[in-house]
């Protein structure tokens, strides 16, 4: 957080100062964090009041407090802010940070890919500058201001993930950031339980748009079904799209893209300013769309070709995001289990598909579908089929009708030692010549990171392979 005077904020935001005029530089809004000097928001929710932990935080030393009502409190050297509405509060600070700060802010969205294309565009932006990112999936309406208030004045670029699951959220997260660049990554039936369809999908994404002034620009697919739309809302802004198709009327494309037998991706990227080999450090043909977004962004905030080259090759893994591991010489995991949605679900499953030896696919539910769950885990059973998957194994309730028109062998659980133990003889009862990779994937609900610890907690002598 950029330091700021109580009277200032005070000031700027019409609250009420009681106490001594200081400075501040940390906001903490966990009690059990709060250390000498720290400043404390008391959040609310449904099932909690922070306020009741004040006396608590200012005996820890927290030395200014941000509450909806006075509180009586004996040292007066400890000042407050009393607002309205201290979770309102939280995001009109947030936004007075995001104006203190002179960095160039990017803010994505999108079904899915956000998390992944949020890491790329740091990654990229890392080769000019001190970059701040969303941490995690920190994208709602306590997520984003909590990142806007981690921007400081060394700060040169930031990358802010907006999610949402109704409509609105996204045009309040993206009135606090206030983007020079805005990006949705795509648009795909995700959260339909909230938005009631793809087009209110369509229309909550694009209120990222809503606080995009008319000097910034607005980056998007050049094959979704909405761009004519997406075109429209942005008739009188700078608008950049992408191709992973290699279709040249977009300001980004690829082309001569090659996968290998392990998934991972190079190709030709190019646009305006020339063309870039790139190889990704990611799997997945899929990763073409990402990086192609990523890229466009980056270019937008003046990254060259060459240092997008290099963020795109040499940055990290996403947690949960198609991690692959190599457990021993016949035995690979693919870790994707931070979320699910019948895009990425697809995107798992033909990456599984390039693999050689048996292919095991372990799939929970996707969540958030309301009355289109059994229609969206069917529409997914065609892909398991064309890509010859050996086994599919499923868990939850609405997982099994996956195996909608798979005619290869799948095995439904009710509960995880079930399955953890099936896939444990499967894995001792693989002939030693043989490979195996297993690929888990589920939204966060079904919670399939925990299929991934049993696994890799197995003996490196399962089936008789000896390790690497």
């Amino acid at each position: 957080m950029i330091a700021v005077k109580l009277s200032y904020i005070a000031q700027q935001l019409g609250w009420r100062l009681l106490g001594p005029d200081q400075v501040i530089t940390q906001l903490v809004t966990d009690s059990r964090l709060v250390q000498s000097g720290d400043c404390f928001i008391a959040l609310y929710g449904d099932n909690f009041d922070a306020h009741q932990f004040v006396e608590q935080v200012v005996a820890q030393g927290a030395a200014v407090l941000i509450v909806s009502q006075a509180q009586s409190i004996r040292d007066t050297n400890v000042s407050q802010l009393v607002v309205n509405d201290t979770r309102a509060a939280l995001g009109q600070l947030a936004g007075l940070n995001r104006q203190l700060c002179g960095a160039k802010l990017i803010a994505i969205t999108g079904s899915c890919g956000k998390t992944t294309v949020k890491e790329m565009i740091a990654a990229i932006l890392a080769q000019r500058g001190q970059v701040l990112a969303t941490l995690g999936n920190f994208n709602n309406d306590i997520g984003v201001p909590l990142t806007l208030l981690r921007l400081t004045k060394d700060d040169e670029f930031a990358v802010i993930e907006l999610g949402a699951n109704h409509l609105g959220e996204i045009d309040y997260s993206s009135a606090l950031v206030k983007p020079d660049v805005a990006l949705i990554t795509n648009i795909g039936a995700a959260h339909l339980e909230g938005f009631g369809s793809i087009d209110g999908v369509a229309q909550a994404k694009s209120e990222i748009f809503n606080h995009l002034g008319q000097s910034g620009e607005a980056i998007f697919d050049h094959h979704s079904d909405y761009v004519k739309d997406l075109y429209q809302l942005n008739h009188f802004r700078k608008v950049t799209t992408f191709s992973s198709e290699g279709d040249k009327t977009a300001k980004f494309y690829a082309y001569n893209i090659t996968m290998d037998t392990q998934g991972r991706v190079s190709f030709i990227l190019c646009n305006e300013g020339g063309e870039q080999s790139i190889i990704l450090a990611l799997p997945g043909l899929h990763n073409v769309a990402n990086a192609l977004a990523a890229a466009a962004a980056s270019f937008a905030v003046g990254a060259t070709l060459e240092q997008i080259e290099a963020g795109l090759r040499l940055m990290d893994d996403v947690s949960g995001r198609l991690n692959v591991t190599q457990l021993t010489q016949k035995l690979t995991v693919i870790d994707d289990t931070y979320n699910a949605n019948n895009t990425s679900v697809a995107a798992a499953i033909k990456l599984l598909g390039r693999y050689s030896g048996q292919r095991i696919l372990v799939l929970g539910d996707m969540g958030e579908l309301g009355e289109h769950a059994i229609a969206c885990h069917q529409n997914l059973g065609p892909i398991i089929e064309q890509q010859q998957i050996e086994l599919l194994l499923t868990i939850g309730t609405f997982s099994q009708y996956y195996a909608s028109g798979f005619t290869g062998h799948h095995q439904h659980f009710e509960d995880k030692e079930s399955l953890n133990l099936y896939i444990e003889q499967q894995l001792r009862s693989t002939k030693r010549e043989d490979t195996t990779t297993v690929l888990v994937k589920g939204s966060r609900s079904a919670k399939m990171e925990q299929v991934i610890g049993y696994i890799k907690a197995l003996p490196a002598t399962v089936g008789g392979i000896e390790t690497c």
